[in-house]
C-alpha cells in the first residue's frame, strides 16, 4: 500500500478533524446537564483536548508547502528505540486502554461513540509508528495493519462475548435458537417427533450438529455458535481473497482482514455465507459444467434459509461471470448472455424446489405460516434514524457502501468505454435490484433493527469493488491498464484517503459493538431455576405446560421429566402476530380461553402502551398476545435472575383494557 507521509497524515488529520468535531458535540450534549461544577470541569478539559486536536489539524490540513521537507521530519528511523517499545505495549495494550477509556473514563457520563473513536484513533496511530519500525513498512501499510487487527480483536471478542454458562436466554430469544436446532434430533430429546422450524432451516441444521454428542451443556452449544460464525466467515473471507488473487501478501492480509469485519456490519449470517463460499468455489467461466452445479446446490441452499436471497447464487455467479468474462465480437449478443439467463432461471427454480423439499420434510401441517412474512406490514420510517435503529437502513447503507462507490468511482472514471456495455450495466442493474429489495425487506414489521437486509447487497458491492481495486476485471481491450491485471501493487490505483474511509468503516462497527463482560450471580440464577424447575414439575403433573419463552431449558435437560408442547414458541407466535395470522392466534386463544395448560412460561407481560424500540411489534404483541394471556392466565411466580415468569389458569376471565394506543392494565 501506497501513500507519501504527507498524503497520509493529511488523511489522518481530516478524519480526527470529524472525529474531533462529533467528539466535542456529543460530550457537550451529554454533559450539559450537569450541575456541580467540578464534574463539569472535567469534561470542560476534554473538550478543550478535542478543540487543539481540532485546530491543529485544520492548520496542518491546509498548510501549504513547496515540498514535503515539513511532513519527512514525522518519518520515523528504525533506531528509534523507545518509540519501538511504547509502540509495542499500545500494539498490545489497545483493547485495555480502550476498555478503560470506554468503561472507566467516560464511563456513564459520556456513553457516546465519538468521543471513544477519537482516542482509538490516535491510538492507532502510536500502534502504527511501533508496528513501523519493527516491519519497516509505509505509514499507511502499518496504519492499515494495525487499525485492522484492532478491529479483528473486537469483533473477536464479540463473538465469544455470549459463551457463558448462565441458564436462561440472554435477551429475547437468543436460547431459542438452540431449541429449534434440537428439532432434528427431537425424537431422542424430547421422546417425540417435534416438526421443523418454519424458518431459517439451514441456520438451524448448521445448530444442530452440537446434538450429535448426547448430554452437552448450553454454554457448548454457545460455543459452537461463535466458532460456527468465525470458521464460515474466516472461509468467506480467505475465498474471497483467493478468488480475487491480489499480487502481494501486505494486500491479501488487509483485504481479508477488512472483508471478514466488512461482513459483521450487517451482518451477513453464517447460513446464508453457505452460498457465498459455494460460489466463489464453485463458479468459473472455463468450467461451465462446474459452474452450473454450483449454482443449483447455492441456490437449493438458498431456498431453504432465506425468501429474499432466492436468487442471490445465481446473481452473484453472473458478478462473477460479468468481471472474469470479456465480450468476444466472434460471439453475438445472445450467445454471451444465455448462461447468465440460463443460470437465473435454473437458480430461481432450484431456489424453489428447495423450499418445497424442506415444506415436505419439516412435518409442518400449517403451510400457512410459511408465506406469513410476505403479510406483514411494511414500516418506511425505519430507513431514517428512528429509536429501533439510531442509524436508519438508509444512512447506515450509505455509510458502509459509499467508500466501495468512491474507490469505484474514482477508478472507472474515463475507462467505462473500455468495457462492453451489457457488462456493466448488468453489474449495475444487479446492485440495484438487490439494493431495492434490501430497503423493502428491511421495512418488514420486525426488521430495520441492523443492516442484516442489505446483506446480498453489500456482498456483491464488496466482490465488485475488490475486483476492480486489484485489477483482477477482463477487458475487452488488452492495451488497457487501468482494467486488466497490474504487476503494480494492488493499492496503488486507489488512493490513500478512499481505502482509509473504507478501513475505518467496518472497523468503528465493530467497535462499538463491544458492551462488557455477561456477569450475573450464579447463586442466585442456580436458586431460580431449581425454583421453576419445582414449580413446572409440581403443575406438570396436573396437565401440560407450555413454554413460550426458555423452551432451552427442556432442550438441555435443565428442567426434566416435563413433556413439551410444540405451539406457541415466542418466535413462531411473534411472527404470526404481526403477520396477523389469525387461524393460528385463534388456535392459541381457544387453547387459553379452555385453560389447556397447566401452567405457561413467559416473560413479565408489559402492557403499558410502548414506545422506543421494535415499538409496533411491542404494540402488535401486547395486543395479540399479552392481552388474551393474562385475561385468562394469571402469574403466581417471578424469578429474580431474569424477567421469567409462571402463569396459572384465573378462576374467571379477568381482562385488561385495550386502548388506542396499545394495552394498559
Amino acid at each position: 500500500m501506497t501513500a507519501s507521509i504527507k498524503t497520509f497524515l493529511k488523511t489522518f488529520f481530516a478524519i480526527g478533524i470529524a472525529f474531533s468535531a462529533l467528539a466535542i458535540y456529543q460530550t457537550e450534549q451529554q454533559t450539559q446537564a450537569f450541575l456541580k461544577i467540578r464534574t463539569r470541569y472535567k469534561w470542560v478539559v476534554v473538550m478543550a483536548v478535542f478543540a487543539v486536536n481540532l485546530i491543529v489539524g485544520i492548520y496542518l490540513l491546509l498548510r501549504r508547502d513547496k515540498n514535503d521537507s515539513f511532513w519527512q521530519r514525522f518519518e520515523i528511523k528504525p533506531s528509534n528505540f523507545v518509540l519501538k517499545i511504547i509502540g509495542v505495549v499500545l500494539l498490545l495494550a489497545a483493547f485495555p486502554i480502550l476498555w478503560f477509556a470506554k468503561y472507566d473514563f467516560f464511563g456513564k457520563a459520556v456513553p457516546d461513540f465519538f468521543p471513544l473513536m477519537w482516542v482509538f484513533w490516535w491510538l492507532v496511530l502510536i500502534q502504527a509508528a511501533g508496528l513501523k519500525i519493527f516491519a519497516r513498512t509505509s505509514w499507511a501499510t502499518s496504519f492499515a495493519l494495525t487499525l485492522l487487527l484492532d478491529g479483528l480483536v473486537f469483533q473477536m471478542y464479540t463473538i465469544f462475548q455470549p459463551v457463558t454458562a448462565y441458564p436462561f436466554s440472554m435477551g429475547w430469544s437468543e436460547a431459542s435458537r438452540f431449541y429449534y436446532g434440537s428439532l432434528l434430533f427431537s425424537k431422542s430429546i424430547y421422546g417425540v417427533q417435534l416438526p421443523l422450524s418454519i424458518w431459517h432451516a439451514t441456520r438451524y441444521f448448521m445448530l444442530a450438529i452440537p446434538f450429535l454428542i448426547k448430554g452437552l451443556p448450553l454454554w457448548a452449544d454457545r460455543l459452537w455458535q461463535s466458532l460456527v460464525w468465525l470458521g464460515v466467515t474466516g472461509l468467506t473471507a480467505w475465498l474471497f481473497v483467493r478468488r480475487i488473487q491480489p499480487k502481494d501478501v501486505i494486500t491479501k492480509i488487509i483485504l481479508g482482514a477488512w472483508f471478514f469485519l466488512y461482513v459483521f456490519q450487517g451482518a451477513v449470517y453464517y447460513h446464508l455465507q453457505i452460498c457465498i463460499i459455494i460460489i466463489l468455489m464453485g463458479v468459473s467461466s472455463k468450467y461451465p459444467w462446474r459452474s452450473l452445479i454450483a449454482v443449483v446446490v447455492a441456490s437449493f441452499w438458498a431456498g431453504m434459509s432465506r425468501l429474499n436471497w432466492y436468487p442471490v447464487p445465481a446473481m452473484l455467479a453472473i458478478t462473477l461471470y460479468l468481471l472474469e468474462e470479456p465480450f468476444s465480437r466472434e460471439n453475438n449478443f445472445w450467445r454471451y448472455v444465455a448462461r447468465p439467463a440460463f443460470w437465473s432461471i435454473v437458480g430461481l427454480v432450484t431456489a424453489l424446489a428447495g423450499q418445497a423439499f424442506y415444506i415436505v420434510i419439516s412435518g409442518n401441517t400449517d403451510l400457512s405460516a410459511f408465506d406469513s412474512s410476505l403479510h406483514s406490514p411494511l414500516l418506511f420510517y425505519r430507513w431514517f434514524p428512528n429509536d429501533t435503529n439510531p442509524l436508519g437502513i438508509i444512512p447506515g447503507i450509505l455509510l458502509v457502501s459509499l467508500p466501495l462507490i468512491a474507490i469505484l468511482f474514482w477508478i472507472l472514471r474515463g475507462h467505462l468505454k473500455n468495457l462492453y456495455p451489457l457488462r456493466w450495466l448488468g453489474l449495475l442493474t444487479m446492485l440495484l435490484i438487490l439494493f431495492i429489495g434490501g430497503l423493502f425487506v428491511s421495512s418488514k414489521i420486525g426488521g430495520g433493527g441492523d443492516l442484516h437486509n442489505m446483506d446480498a447487497f453489500m456482498v456483491m458491492l464488496a466482490l465488485i469493488a475488490a475486483y476492480f481495486v486489484v485489477g483482477r476485471v477482463e477487458t475487452e481491450s488488452a492495451a488497457e491498464p487501468a482494467l486488466s491485471r497490474v504487476e503494480v501493487s494492488a493499492f496503488e490505483a486507489v488512493t490513500w484517503p478512499l481505502i482509509a474511509f473504507m478501513l475505518i468503516v467496518p472497523v468503528a462497527f465493530s467497535l462499538s459493538r463491544i458492551v462488557p463482560p455477561i456477569q450475573y450471580n450464579k447463586a442466585q440464577a442456580a436458586q431460580d431455576l431449581s425454583t421453576l424447575r419445582q414449580t413446572v414439575q409440581s403443575y406438570s403433573k396436573s396437565g401440560p405446560v407450555l413454554f413460550i419463552y426458555e423452551r432451552h431449558l427442556l432442550t438441555f435437560d435443565m428442567i426434566p421429566n416435563v413433556p413439551i408442547v410444540q405451539d406457541y414458541e415466542v418466535i413462531a407466535l411473534m411472527e404470526m402476530a404481526i403477520s396477523d395470522n389469525q387461524p393460528y392466534l385463534n388456535r392459541f386463544y381457544q387453547d387459553l380461553q379452555h385453560h389447556r395448560f397447566a401452567a405457561i412460561v413467559a416473560t413479565k407481560q408489559n402492557l403499558d402502551a410502548h414506545s422506543g424500540d421494535f415499538a409496533e411489534e411491542s404494540a402488535m404483541w401486547n395486543e395479540r398476545v399479552a392481552y388474551h394471556l393474562l385475561c385468562e392466565y394469571q402469574p403466581i411466580l417471578t424469578l429474580q435472575s431474569s424477567n421469567i415468569q409462571v402463569f396459572v389458569p384465573r378462576a374467571a376471565p379477568e381482562c385488561p383494557v385495550l386502548s388506542p394506543t396499545g394495552v394498559q392494565p
